[in-house]
């Protein structure tokens, strides 16, 4: 069993995987899970972005956006270097692409993931989970 952290330095550790998915993992010394856990999560993404799929701005005024903006935000900082490259941009043509729904869920798909490894990187951080 992984020997458990403080309270205060598993959630740094946890939130490392905002960084790069899988980071907290590796850290952690799950290594072969966090590898695994990248290509998941990144091909997730990048599937998604290829597929054409919107990265929303919470700024939106549709609330539906602003829900899959956080959803998408889960992904740390893969989100923000998309929207900073303008990948995802929601533009009248790529919202008419058939994919543009697949493409969407992919990307929502792929923070929600996210999100997930944070809170399974604090339980094996905390000693919850082995």
């Amino acid at each position: 069993m992984t020997e458990s952290f403080p309270r205060w330095k598993a959630y740094g550790v946890s939130l490392l995987t905002l960084l790069v998915p899988g980071l907290s993992h590796w850290f952690i010394g799950r290594r072969a899970r966090a590898g695994a856990f990248f290509a998941l999560v990144s091909g997730t993404f990048l599937t998604g972005v290829l597929l054409h799929g919107g990265l929303f701005p919470f700024s939106s005024t549709n609330w539906l956006f602003r829900l899959g903006s956080v959803a998408e935000m889960g992904m740390g900082a893969p989100y923000v270097l998309g929207r900073a490259l303008g990948w995802g941009r929601l533009d009248l043509l790529d919202t008419a692409d058939i994919m543009f729904g697949y493409g969407n869920t992919f990307l929502v798909t792929a923070g929600l993931m996210n999100m997930l490894l944070i809170m399974d990187a604090f339980d094996i951080a905390v000693g919850r989970k082995e």
